[in-house]
């Protein structure tokens, strides 16, 4: 039992860097859509509209990247 137990844990380990990659990337994916959505001026105008005033905290910053990606275009 004992055994079984350690073999799992050390799977569990060596899955690790691989798991963290693929959320790194999961991560990264979203930032880019919402960095996008926030760029378009009509998908912000539809918030206004819908009289959401404010977003969450940890999408701030794709706001933010979302209004420089727009300038930049």
């Amino acid at each position: 039992m004992k055994n079984r137990r350690v073999t799992t844990q050390i799977k569990n380990t060596l899955a690790l860097p691989r798991s963290a990659q693929a959320t790194a990337t999961l991560l990264q994916n979203l930032s880019t859509v919402f960095s996008k959505l926030f760029a378009d001026e009509n998908f912000v105008t539809l918030l206004q509209a819908e009289s959401r005033t404010t977003i969450p905290e940890y999408l701030k910053a794709a706001l933010h990247e979302g209004e420089t990606w727009h300038d930049i275009t």
